[in-house]
């Protein structure tokens, strides 16, 4: 069955913009005016159409775009930005976008990372890392010329992500059962998690055909426990991916000719709660830079779609409306 995707009724023509972030976990919205002030935010499930499929992320972003629109009662954009993970290096962004209601103006699908980056330098150059459920690194320079790495998705790739972090509690675990690896508190802390009484039935879990990255990627908050107790094995899979990372991160300041105190913004929950991770990280990013300025994201991904749909009805992203996205975003929840 097809969604039903004409929810709103068509108004006059719209000062709005509708910005929106989807991922393996959430999809976020953010409805601003052309001057820079959110009067609205949304949520709802996640919209990666390369693990969810078309329909199912549609419907997601629907409802996140119709919970920020209960908020501040608009019901139309001049344009819309949506950054979607995979969906840009995909066919299914092109399905995706000709499924798009009317609504939603003139719209454009990026890659996640485009709007991380946005968002963390309120569209100035620089690099973004995103370490969600997926990850991926996205910079630009000076003279606009744009470079990723990585996010190539679960099975290709994602190096330093929520799922390969948790994938590798997993590992642990079973070579602890087969004697084959060093003993780890994650054997127990991965059984109790998942509900489950045996190493053998992580299989069963794991080949679920219902299973996604995401559930790979809850056992994150795990094993940095684990790391914080002293467990050898969980700080080495930290410090690993960490590594990985940042070894992705290089490849993006290279190719763009970096140079001096640009910033690197971290974004994503495997960066939360600093440990050995991060750490990792940050060496392998400084061989390559090692006068770069690592920073806290100025804005969300969310944010960043927004600013970027802004750019695209030629409204100027200056310091004067990142002020004022900056002010109305206090006492909303996105």
């Amino acid at each position: 069955m097809l969604i039903d995707l004409r929810i709103f009724v068509q108004i006059l023509p719209s000062e709005y913009v509708l910005g929106v972030d989807g991922g393996g976990t959430w999809t976020r919205s953010i409805i601003m005016r052309t001057d820079g002030e959110i009067v609205g935010v949304g949520r709802a499930g996640p919209s990666n159409p390369i693990t969810l499929g078309v329909e199912e992320s549609l419907k997601n972003i629907i409802e996140a775009v119709e919970n920020a629109g209960k908020i501040s009662g608009i019901k139309n954009f001049q344009a819309s930005v949506l950054g979607l993970a995979g969906a840009s290096r995909s066919r299914l962004g092109n399905e995706m976008l000709s499924r798009f209601p009317a609504f939603f103006g003139n719209a454009q699908i990026v890659s996640d990372a485009r709007s991380a980056l946005a968002g963390a330098t309120g569209c100035e150059p620089g690099v973004v890392v995103i370490a969600g459920t997926g990850s991926i690194a996205y910079g630009n320079n000076a003279m606009g010329v744009d470079a990723r790495a990585g996010g190539w998705g679960w099975r290709l790739g994602d190096e330093g992500s929520g799922y390969t972090i948790g994938n590798a509690a997993m590992i642990a675990a079973l070579r602890v059962f087969d004697q084959s690896g060093p003993d780890t508190v994650l054997k127990e802390m991965v059984l109790n998690h998942l509900g489950l009484d045996d190493v053998e039935k992580i299989i069963d879990w794991t080949y679920d055909p219902q299973r996604e990255p995401r559930h790979f990627a809850s056992l994150v908050p795990l094993v940095k426990e684990a790391e914080k107790q002293g467990d050898k094995v969980a700080a080495q899979i930290m410090m690993d991916a960490g590594a990985q990372l940042g070894m992705v991160t290089q490849a993006v300041i290279k190719r763009l000719r970096l140079m001096g105190g640009f910033p690197v913004a971290c974004s994503g929950g495997v960066f939360k709660q600093p440990n050995g991770y991060n750490l990792a990280f940050e060496e392998a990013v400084r061989k390559v830079a090692p006068r770069c300025n690592f920073i806290e994201p100025l804005f969300s991904p969310t944010a960043g779609s927004a600013f970027l749909a802004l750019q695209k009805i030629g409204v100027d992203v200056n310091d004067g409306l990142l002020s004022n996205a900056k002010t109305s975003l206090e006492g909303l929840n996105e």
